[in-house]
């Protein structure tokens, strides 16, 4: 009777750290992109939002002559007086100030209004600026500072 040697099978630990070292150059790699595309993804929901306001805006002056000067006038009322959101607005607030977006309603002659959507301080989307738009049809990023890009 001889002696059997068993051999066990598996992955040595070269073998394993080469396949950590690969994830996490992926990852490194994967992550920023990803980040990136849920930054674009929230900065299109609130252009979004702003183009509801705009129309809502613009049936509104068709209706009552005048632009509306809170969102409840434009239709986010809760029967009580307070701003009510939609859930996929609720989730919007995390990344911009939705309920202190600022209508820049004027009277005129002739009425117009600049819609601009903030950032929330210390999300992703502070890097994208405040989102503007106005009843003329310009839509700017960053409106008012030196980086202002149509969007």
């Amino acid at each position: 009777m001889g002696k059997h040697i068993a051999h066990q099978r598996g992955f040595t630990l070269i073998e394993l750290m080469f396949v950590v070292v690969i994830v996490g150059i992926l990852a490194g790699i994967a992550y920023p992109s990803y980040m990136d595309q849920v930054r674009k993804g929230k900065r299109a929901k609130a252009q979004a939002f702003l183009m509801d306001l705009a129309q809502r805006q613009q049936n509104y002056l068709i209706v009552r002559r005048r632009y509306a000067v809170s969102l409840q006038e434009l239709g986010f009322d809760d029967g009580a007086g307070s701003v009510a959101l939609g859930s996929e607005l609720q989730q919007l607030t995390g990344a911009y100030n939705v309920i202190g977006v600022d209508l820049g309603v004027s009277q005129g002659p002739p009425p117009s209004f600049d819609l601009a959507l903030t950032p929330t301080s210390g999300s992703s989307q502070e890097s994208d600026g405040t989102l503007c738009l106005s009843n003329t049809g310009i839509r700017w990023r960053h409106c008012g500072a030196a980086s202002q890009t149509p969007w």
